[in-house]
């Protein structure tokens, strides 16, 4: 693992450009209008309809609004008030996922952005401890997980006015990733260096059964979304 790692330096702490930067180095203006791009469509189709979930590290809402929309009932958590500003479809709670502990529990946990791919074990502990925490013993919590084939390698990813580069990539010892990822839309540019750890689905599945988790279900075909119960 990469020594004194949290989870803010895992996700590329010093990102740089335009506007506000979170504490993980994300870019708020980035996501303002960032699109569900299909995410909320796999979501949906994994949870009940009208369900209680509470969304950690909703960013501005990309996918907030669509759940919202279908009707369930969402918190929003995040760390950053100017993400947070841009939520207006849910109530929201401003504070770091790992230390968060509501006296509710939700038939819904939802993380996604690779927040469980933290390179730090003592990080991705907590994380899961606040699913597990929050999710009712009939619930489900809803990851997604970083596929290790987007840091394969350098490359260019062009969609409308959004070009992305993948840059600096570096494999790191204990099949650990990192590199910068440059984004451009509409003449501004971001970059944020991210770091991740990798994990084969066994792995997944074992760090997943430490946090009292199992029952494990793929949602897509590339292992990037899943599903988990508490055992």
């Amino acid at each position: 693992m990469l020594a004194g790692m949290d989870i803010r330096g895992s996700s590329g702490q010093g990102g740089s450009g335009p506007g506000a930067i979170t504490p993980d180095g994300s870019p708020v203006e980035l996501y303002v209008d960032a699109g569900a791009h299909g995410d909320d469509e796999v979501i949906a189709a994994a949870i009940p309809t009208y369900a209680e979930i509470l969304e950690l590290g909703c960013g501005t809402g990309r996918i907030t609004r669509p759940l919202t929309a279908r009707g369930h009932q969402v918190v929003a958590v995040d760390e950053s008030p100017d993400m947070l500003a841009h939520v207006t479809t849910a109530g929201t709670v401003c504070s770091s996922i790992e230390d968060l502990r509501l006296d509710r529990r939700f038939d819904v946990v939802l993380m996604m952005s690779f927040l469980i791919n933290a390179p730090d074990d003592a990080v991705r502990r907590r994380l899961l401890a606040t699913c597990t925490h929050d999710v009712r013993a009939d619930g489900v919590v809803v990851l997604q997980r970083h596929d290790r084939a987007s840091f394969a390698e350098p490359r260019v990813l062009e969609r409308e006015d959004h070009r992305l580069e993948i840059a600096d990539v570096e494999h790191l010892p204990g099949d650990v990733d990192a590199a910068t990822m440059t984004h451009t839309v509409a003449g501004r540019t971001w970059s944020q260096r991210v770091v991740v750890q990798n994990f084969t689905d066994e792995q997944l599945e074992a760090l997943l059964a430490e946090a009292g988790l199992g029952k494990v279900d793929y949602l897509t075909p590339d292992h990037t979304w899943l599903t988990a119960q508490l055992l």
